[in-house]
């Protein structure tokens, strides 16, 4: 079974008929780690506006991008640490999420909340879409998102090698242009067409009467594309209001 997610490429699962998986027990642990992941990050983020400490901001963002991306890859070989490492992985994304939200604020005021509504709506919509099938994950849908996704973390991690190596960046698409905009933007709509994947993944996994333990590696993906996109449409907005 193959997890279309930007983080969780490949998850080999198998056939459990006396305790399958259910999309309600997916769906019920994808908003446990979600709601772990924003109280933390709200909680995280209102620290550091009360003590006005950018540094435990960046540590945050640093310490869980990094901590969170090694879980992440290790529930991608080893599916069977998924439910010991998901509340771990969803303390790291917090952690990531109230430390760069905090210091988007402090550049962008108002950026972080208009992020947050972007992706809560977004999240609605393409839901409500793949409910009632107007959007499909067909073969060729999936081909395109995760070959778009695979470039587009191709790019980033180009980028941080230029920035930290050479102190250096690619050019025009990481800049408030129209260029980087368009970019941003690209990005932000790949990253939400990956929840449908991730629901076409719960859909398929519960047909396939995966394992109960299955279901937090759902819920797992789904975090990491609800981060992904939230940081995706963080980067839009702040282009956008840099280049008013």
């Amino acid at each position: 079974m193959q997890s279309n997610n930007p983080i969780l490429t490949r998850v080999e699962t198998y056939s459990d008929l006396a305790e399958p998986m259910t999309i309600q027990g997916a769906i019920q642990k994808s908003v446990l780690l979600t709601v772990i992941a924003a109280v933390l990050g709200i909680a995280l983020f209102l620290y550091c506006a009360i003590t006005a400490n950018i540094s435990i901001a960046y540590a945050a963002t640093i310490v869980g991008a990094v901590g969170g991306l090694i879980l992440a890859l290790i529930t991608t070989f080893k599916s069977n640490t998924a439910p010991a490492l998901a509340i771990p992985y969803a303390l790291f994304e917090g952690a990531f999420l109230g430390g760069v939200s905090f210091i988007f604020q402090l550049k962008f005021p108002g950026v972080p909340l208009q992020a947050l509504l972007a992706t809560f709506v977004t999240t609605l919509v393409l839901f409500a879409l793949y409910k009632f099938q107007v959007i499909r994950a067909t073969e060729k849908f999936k081909a395109v998102v995760i070959s778009a996704s695979i470039a587009i973390a191709l790019v980033f991690v180009v980028q941080i090698v230029l920035s930290l190596a050479f102190s250096s960046s690619i050019p025009y698409i990481f800049e408030s242009n129209w260029l980087g905009i368009a970019f941003a933007a690209f990005v932000a709509v790949i990253a939400s067409l990956n929840l449908i994947l991730d629901f076409d993944l719960i859909e398929n996994a519960t047909a396939q009467g995966a394992p109960k333990a299955f279901e937090w590696v759902c819920a797992i993906a789904l975090l990491a594309t609800l981060v992904w996109m939230y940081y995706s449409f963080l980067r839009l907005l702040s282009l956008i209001q840099g280049d008013d």
